[in-house]
């Protein structure tokens, strides 16, 4: 039977007595669903399922995103991205903590990611955590000054744009070839939801250059102060992954952030399976 528990956090729910590996029929899967929007982060629980059972589920939440990194992309399964330490150079940090750094997926990208959920295969005896923070209630927190303020603005974002930014760390270039089919984009500083409607503060980190119509360093000065008021620990669930959690988060609603992690050493290899989609699942159509 289906139930959910309250995370020991400022949001989110754990699901407990869903069987991937058998898969969601649709009142199962918009119990979900919903307990998700409501929510902001949803950790299903005690998974065992494989890649086709797991791209399955994905896709009832929207379409794959195929990362234009084709190298963290899953040997033979271009839907998924292989997160962790055991599936790169081990001598090559920046490509083993890619995502330590506040970001929103895809925000780099005109068609966004509306969801993006992370399944624990492999986890070491400490670390490897990932920091999600709740986008809506750092809007909800806002002074009306602030919120009249950024109402109509748009930020203008490409990938890489975090790259030593405000004290975060490199990420990895893309090619020429990448970069051209990412070019940058615009996306609302404010966003409502795409199904319930609501506000939050979208991608303020990551992937913003700049904001559209303001001089460059009042443009730096909103953006910085925007990350700092969504990141304060109030807002955040700094999730501990337990083999077999489905770690899924309304990516119109948050940020995150990988903690860094070292070389894979014995009991510290680190492995989760990556499905961003982008559209509305089919039970709200």
């Amino acid at each position: 039977m289906l139930q959910f528990e309250p995370l020991d956090a400022p949001f989110g729910v754990a699901a407990y007595g869903v069987d991937l590996a058998s898969g969601v029929d649709s009142e199962t899967f918009r119990a979900l669903a919903d307990a998700l929007y409501a929510n902001r982060i949803l950790v299903i629980k005690d998974q065992h399922c494989d890649t086709e059972a797991y791209l399955a589920f994905g896709r009832q939440w929207g379409t794959p995103i195929r990362h234009v990194q084709e190298k963290i992309r899953l040997n033979g399964h271009p839907d998924l991205v292989a997160v962790g330490n055991v599936t790169r150079d081990p001598d090559d940090d920046i490509a083993r903590n890619g995502a330590a750094f506040w970001h929103t997926d895809q925000s780099y990208e005109s068609d966004i990611a509306t969801a993006t959920m992370l399944y624990a295969i492999t986890m070491p005896a400490t670390g490897g955590e990932t920091r999600i923070a709740d986008m809506k209630a750092a809007y909800d927190d806002l002074g009306d000054a602030m919120k009249q303020r950024i109402e109509g603005l748009s930020a203008i974002h490409g990938y890489g744009a975090a790259s030593g930014r405000d004290g975060e760390r490199p990420v990895a270039p893309l090619s020429p070839e990448q970069a051209a089919l990412v070019p940058p984009v615009r996306h609302p500083l404010v966003r409502r939801h795409g199904v319930t409607g609501e506000k939050a503060l979208y991608a303020v980190a990551g992937t913003p250059i700049t904001v559209d119509g303001l001089p460059e360093s009042e443009a730096n000065e909103l953006l910085a102060t925007l990350k700092a008021h969504a990141v304060q620990d109030k807002y955040v669930h700094e999730h501990r992954y337990s083999v077999g959690d489905i770690a899924i988060w309304d990516t119109q609603m948050t940020l995150h952030s990988a903690k860094p992690i070292g070389r894979p050493e014995p009991g510290n290899e680190r492995l989760l399976w990556r499905i961003s989609v982008r559209g509305t699942p089919a039970v709200y159509s």
